[in-house]
């Protein structure tokens, strides 16, 4: 193998190592956390009752939507679509 040969293929490796680390996944949009994924609430507000555990209804919101028990209004009548929905639709790659 010529040095030409050789210095390419080390180049080539590089680039594609350096490429794969400075991947990394974006983070998990949190309640009132850190960056631009953070899902805002309103503090003024409080979570009604049927949102606790909150872990829960975060995980389960879309049934309710899906089977009829409510409707988006419902949602957005609380919920600043653009800080607490899409945040996380985008993350997971849902429809917004």
């Amino acid at each position: 193998m010529t040095e030409r040969k050789a210095f390419s293929l080390l180049l080539a490796l590089g680039l594609v190592l350096l490429a794969v680390a400075g991947c990394a996944p974006p983070e998990k949009p949190t309640r009132d956390g850190p960056g631009p994924l953070s899902i805002r609430f309103d503090p003024g507000v409080s979570a009604p009752e049927y949102h606790s555990p909150l872990d829960w209804w975060q995980r389960n919101h879309f049934r309710s939507l899906n089977n009829g028990e409510i409707v988006e209004g419902d949602c957005t009548y609380c919920h600043n679509t653009q800080t607490s929905c899409d945040n996380c639709h985008n993350y997971v790659g849902v429809k917004r």
